[in-house]
């Protein structure tokens, strides 16, 4: 447990706040579709498959994509090589699905609203690009919550490297022992443990199809709204 009460929070996105599987599926059905990668079916673009390769960027997303959709080593020559122009579909796309087949987690609101309460300034910091978390973050209503939100392109590099955790404590003016990190992957917890942030765990997220439980935190739990906060926080 820590020592020091905690004075902000930063809060990823997908499988933290927003069920964005649905949306992932659809955008990557259209992408693969412009890309010839027919029939569609065959890729197995479903929700058990975006579950294990989302989290690490679009880049690793597009490439683990590609890789399964043709039969093929996502470090392969032929995916590297159709990579540019898949993302530049996958960008283009994006933007006219975002939010449309995806859901707020049920206590996700509620557990803002407690957090505000208590008077904690919030930043989101999430892999997607930080256009389409600014945008999703807004057709859900959850962007008023937040003082900063920055996505995987904000930074030199992305989760699990602890950087953008630090520069994300810097832009919030909280140091990183004091500054709890609310994820749903081994992902946040190993950038929360390199930047020396503690880190909270939810239960419902997606975590590349791992037991979430196996990660240590200082709590896991099964709706943000049932969290303990005053505890948590050293309050």
């Amino acid at each position: 447990m820590h020592t020091l009460p905690l004075t902000a929070a930063i809060i990823d996105l997908d499988g933290t706040m927003v069920d964005t599987l649905g949306d992932f599926i659809a955008v990557l059905q259209a992408t693969l579709s412009e890309l010839g990668c027919h029939p569609i079916e065959r890729a197995r673009v479903d929700r058990s498959f975006i579950s294990m390769t989302v989290g690490k960027g679009t880049e690793d997303l597009l490439r683990r994509s590609l890789a399964h959709a043709w039969g093929l080593s996502p470090d392969g020559a032929e995916v590297a090589q159709a990579l540019p122009e898949a993302l530049a579909v996958y960008h283009r796309q994006y933007p006219l699905l975002n939010g449309r087949h995806s859901e707020v987690f049920p206590g996700v609101a509620e557990g803002l609203a407690q957090l505000a309460a208590l008077g904690l300034p919030l930043a989101c910091l999430t892999n997607k690009p930080t256009a389409f978390a600014e945008q999703l973050l807004t057709a859900k209503g959850l962007r008023g919550r937040f003082q900063q939100v920055f996505g995987g392109d904000a930074f030199e590099r992305k989760k699990p490297d602890p950087l953008p955790l630090r520069k994300t404590c810097e832009a919030l003016g909280s140091d990183p022992a004091r500054t709890l990190m609310v994820g749903d992957s081994s992902n946040d917890a190993q950038a929360a443990r390199a930047a020396g942030c503690p880190v909270l765990l939810v239960t419902y997220g997606y975590n590349h199809g791992e037991p979430i439980e196996a990660v240590p935190a200082l709590a896991h739990v099964a709706r943000l709204d049932q969290a303990d906060w005053p505890a948590l926080l050293g309050r």
